[in-house]
């Protein structure tokens, strides 16, 4: 039966975009399996009013200049813009993966089964030491955006 080791909750603002959370949790001796669920809400930013200047904004910044005024024009197709938080993990032996998906709901294993250890994450023993979950805050485009973390491990 799994126990929690680390359940977290937060707020972000689109201040938050481009930053990095990481949360360390210690385990005190090896386990058979961690389990992480992930999720956040909203994913996408609805308010078309809102979005266009935002969309406007990237396409100048981001987009060849022969090829701005074009998309300008086609800025409903980049609608609607969307919340990217992402995360990769760390054993107290270096990176062990990460889940950098699109999905606001995402639930990861990671265990010596290859087959049952989730993909873009490393299979293999879960030593004792300290671990550590990054959340990649790529995108907050909504007011606000809350994430909820929660790890947990099965005893071997």
């Amino acid at each position: 039966m799994p126990k929690d080791i680390i359940a977290v909750e937060g707020k972000l603002t689109p201040l938050s975009s481009k930053t990095h959370i990481t949360y360390q949790f210690h385990l005190e001796h090896a386990l058979s399996s961690l389990e992480i669920d992930f999720r956040y809400a909203p994913k996408q930013f609805l308010d078309r009013e809102a979005s266009k200047p935002l969309i406007l904004e990237a396409i100048e910044n981001y987009s060849d200049p022969a090829w701005a005024e074009l998309y300008k024009k086609q800025w409903e197709n980049y609608y609607p813009l969307q919340n990217l938080l992402t995360l990769s993990l760390d054993s107290p032996l270096g990176f062990r993966g990460s889940a950098h998906r699109h999905a606001p709901e995402q639930r990861h294993m990671i265990c010596p089964d290859g087959s049952k250890t989730s993909p873009g994450f490393i299979a293999g023993d879960v030593p004792s030491g300290v671990w550590k979950v990054t959340i990649s805050v790529h995108c907050v485009v909504t007011p606000d955006c809350r994430y909820e973390l929660l790890v947990r491990g099965t005893d071997q």
